[in-house]
């Protein structure tokens, strides 16, 4: 299969900007998901009826980095608004499995977040 790019899907000038399309991520993230699933830097995806910025979510905590990205929110560029992701279903499974694959070392990394040692 062969697709033809035009100039105009080239040359679109976003709507709204990545920092937008985060926090609208970040917002249905937190309606409807937890606060361990966080977004991540978004990229404009040209798609054939309108743009979309596509956010990955990255599942991490507090005490440690982003363990791995286990699904993508889609936001119009032109409305800013939550069109698309991944089933949530989907994210938490993905996280539990990211999660299981990396114990003890989180909960090391939790008890030395949560008790520090002194210097």
């Amino acid at each position: 299969m062969q697709y033809e790019i035009n100039e105009i899907a080239t040359t679109i000038s976003p709507k709204t900007n990545p920092e937008q399309a985060r926090a609208s991520a970040t917002e249905f993230l937190l309606d409807h998901v937890g606060n361990q699933l966080t977004a991540g830097a978004p990229h404009l995806m040209i798609a054939a009826v309108r743009a979309l910025w596509i956010v990955p979510v990255q599942f991490g905590y507090i005490h440690t980095d982003v363990l791995g990205t286990v699904g993508v929110v889609a936001v119009d560029d032109e409305t800013a608004q939550v069109v698309g992701w991944t089933p949530i279903a989907q994210m938490k499974t993905t996280s539990r499995a990211l999660r299981e694959s990396r114990e003890p070392e989180l909960s090391e990394s939790f008890q030395s977040f949560v008790h520090p040692r002194p210097a």
